[in-house]
Order: structure tokens, then C-alpha cells, then sequence
């Protein structure tokens, strides 16, 4: 029995020391959208249907308000929060691409977070 133990604790540390391998990392994406006010709901909802129409990990979606000038027209930043294997980040441009060509919208950027895991 001890044998057997002291074998499988070096097994073990062997194990628990080897690189998690790119095939289980799993980034967070953000994608910020600046659009007019009143088209906020229609950007929004574009987002959202990218998202399940690719399909890709969906975490969030919020709006906050843009400072602007005076007499400037009202504008949204729209910000989609997604994890997704970086091997998908293709799927990402693509929705950024797609946004892009909205006559409403005036910015669109995607930036990733430092790869983390994927917990099963």
C-alpha cells in the first residue's frame, strides 16, 4: 500500500504539472458598439442573434450613455460580453464585421481577456 502510494503521488505531481493544452482554454471576449440612441433596441437585438446564430458562449449585454457634445446626437455603447475557444475568434470578426455596416452605428471594436481554463 505505501509502495503503491508513493508511486502514485509522483504520477500525480507529474500530472498536475503538465501545461493545460490550448484545446481547453476558453477566452472572454467583449464587443463595444457605439450606435445612435434610437437604434439601440435594433443593435441590441442584431448582437443578440449574432451570438445564437453562430452559436457562441452569450454572458452579457449591457447599454450605458456617451458623453457628447451639445446639440451632438444622442449615442448608446453598446458592450457584448462572450467566452468563446480562441479558435472561434473568427466567428467574433465576423459579428464585428456584420455591425459595422449598420448606418447607425459610428464605432465597433472587440477586445479578448487573457485565456483562462475551461472548467468542465
Amino acid at each position: 500500500m505505501l509502495a503503491t502510494n508513493t508511486l502514485l503521488r509522483g504520477v500525480s505531481h507529474a500530472i498536475n504539472a503538465t501545461p493545460v493544452s490550448n484545446a481547453d482554454l476558453v477566452r472572454e471576449y467583449q464587443i463595444v458598439v457605439i450606435c445612435l440612441a434610437a437604434d439601440e433596441v435594433h443593435v441590441r437585438t442584431l448582437l443578440s442573434n449574432s451570438m445564437y446564430a453562430k452559436p457562441l458562449s452569450f454572458q452579457s449585454l449591457t447599454s450605458e450613455d456617451v458623453p457628447q457634445e451639445p446639440n451632438a446626437p444622442e449615442r448608446i455603447k453598446v458592450t457584448a460580453t462572450l467566452k468563446l475557444h480562441p479558435k472561434d475568434q473568427p466567428r467574433l470578426e465576423q459579428i464585428a464585421s456584420r455591425m459595422s455596416m449598420e448606418k447607425s452605428i459610428s464605432s465597433v471594436s472587440w477586445t479578448a481577456k487573457e485565456a483562462e481554463p475551461l472548467m468542465e
